[in-house]
């Protein structure tokens, strides 16, 4: 190439993977993210190693996963020990990038930190635009907290809402870069995380389509369901919406999902308008996925799919005779392999520390996979993963789920039938466990805390309350 292509990042926070019409879900709206994906690839088994806000967010910005650099839990107090030149902004800027996050940070670093980006836009300068607006009326003016799913019609007008508004920022960047230098924009979204409010068309958009109904299987409700999954579910089951409402809600978050895509439109049209739109590589994901009601719960925080599994697209349009148009990918990925894929990308160097490994050969068509396995953690629990089967450990009270992940993507039939099966991928588990050292290993077994009664005050993982703020 005779320039170092543009990059433009985008993330979402709390997109599950099949929620695009792409994918094939059967009602939601995502024209412009459905073009990205036909002119470039899909990534169909991209994963979060920690499918909760900041730790995911943390091991993106530095190419480590949770466990590995040592607190895969939400943890806000939790400051993590990496220098200052290994997270992605500062890599990027070094190797000649102009760099500009817009949007949310949210990482195991002091709340001011911006990892080696030049330009941070935080989404704090839209607040008091808000409370102008509302006449100087502040908090939460919809009455709904930060993790609630209640549908309610947002406060403002579509101008302040965090989506159109971050993208206005980005626009605004694209305005007045330097057009001297390659830059890298990462456009940092919070929706369609709660509070589950938007304004019209998009509150209404749904109201008439046949919205799917959850995935409830007979193993979670089940007495012997891992006390992990059943004390989540007890904090965010959102149990007393009725019927109706619950329809609503879930077409409240396909509509926050399409006003995202057709403000990206409106962002997509600038790189053209701006004549960079054939030099930029487009990429988009989400932090980890949204239970949606499946298994009878609502938000993040387990490594069932609705949750762990991550939307991934890719587009750049002078590589697409290597990279083709319209391809999916099926092997195993995770968010800390964009770091090294950014780095390669635009020449920077990769740090020798990371745990992620460059996307490119798969971009290329020169590989179908990078990875046998993989491994996440978030708290007491742990997924294993080779593609062909998912294993699931709970060591608050060492109960296991088994699924097949080729045939069953919803995770509906646990295995735990299959002995043999289940005895294989323990074994498989352990021995990873061993190699990496990971302190869930006692004795050459893995870590039972013996718990089993639900008791509410022995979990930090409850986000759901309604007037609390959360992840």
């Amino acid at each position: 190439m005779a320039s170092r292509p543009n990059i433009v990042f985008i993330t979402s926070d709390q997109h599950r993977a099949d929620a695009l019409g792409c994918a094939g879900h059967p009602c939601v709206r995502t024209p412009h993210l459905d073009a990205i994906a036909s002119e470039g690839i899909r990534f169909t088994r991209a994963y979060t190693d920690c499918p909760v806000c900041i730790p995911a967010r943390t091991a993106l910005v530095t190419g480590r996963q949770a466990h590995r650099y040592g607190k895969p839990d939400y943890a806000p107090g939790y400051r993590i020990d990496h220098p200052r030149d290994g997270f992605l902004g500062s890599l990027l800027t070094s190797a000649g990038y102009q760099t500009c996050l817009v949007g949310k940070t949210h990482w195991h670093t002091d709340p001011t930190f911006r990892a080696g980006f030049e330009t941070w836009v935080p989404l704090g300068r839209l607040t008091p635009l808000q409370a102008a607006y509302a006449g100087g009326r502040t908090g939460r003016l919809t009455g709904i907290g930060s993790n609630d799913f209640s549908p309610t019609l947002s406060a403002f007008p579509p101008y302040l809402c965090s989506t159109d508004w971050l993208v206005d920022r980005g626009i605004e960047f694209l305005h007045e870069r330097d057009r001297n230098q390659p830059f890298f924009l990462w456009v940092s979204a919070t929706d369609p995380h709660p509070p589950n409010t938007i304004h019209e068309p998009y509150y209404s958009m749904y109201d008439r389509d046949e919205v799917p109904d959850p995935v409830v299987p007979e193993w979670t409700r089940a007495d012997d369901a891992p006390f992990a999954l059943r004390v989540h579910r007890s904090g965010n089951g959102h149990a007393a919406m009725k019927p109706a409402e619950r329809r609503k809600a879930h077409g409240v978050y396909y509509g926050k999902i399409t006003n995202l895509d057709h403000q990206l439109g409106r962002l997509f049209g600038e790189l053209m308008e701006e004549g960079v739109w054939d030099n930029t590589i487009v990429v988009y994901s989400s932090d980890h996925g949204e239970h949606l009601g499946d298994y009878g719960d609502y938000s993040k925080s387990t490594f069932l799919d609705a949750s762990a599994r991550v939307p991934l697209l890719m587009r750049y349009t002078p590589w697409r005779d290597e990279w083709g148009g319209g391809r999916t990918c099926d092997g195993l990925v995770q968010w800390v392999d964009l770091l090294p894929t950014f780095c390669g990308w635009a020449g920077a160097n990769t740090p020798g520390n990371v745990d992620g490994i460059d996307l490119d050969p798969i971009c290329r068509d020169q590989a179908q996979t990078i990875r046998e396995s993989l491994h996440g953690q978030l708290g007491h629990q742990h997924m294993f993963h080779d593609g062909r089967y998912k294993y699931l450990y709970f060591a608050d009270d060492g109960r296991e789920l088994l699924f097949d992940a080729v045939n069953d993507p919803r995770d509906e039939h646990d295995m735990k039938h299959d002995t043999a099966l289940l005895d294989e991928y323990r074994r498989r588990f352990v021995d990873h466990l061993a190699e990496e050292n990971n302190p869930h290993l006692v004795d050459g077994e893995p870590l039972n805390l013996g718990r089993d009664k639900l008791d509410p005050e022995q979990s930090d993982h409850i986000t759901g309350w309604l007037g609390l703020p959360g992840s």
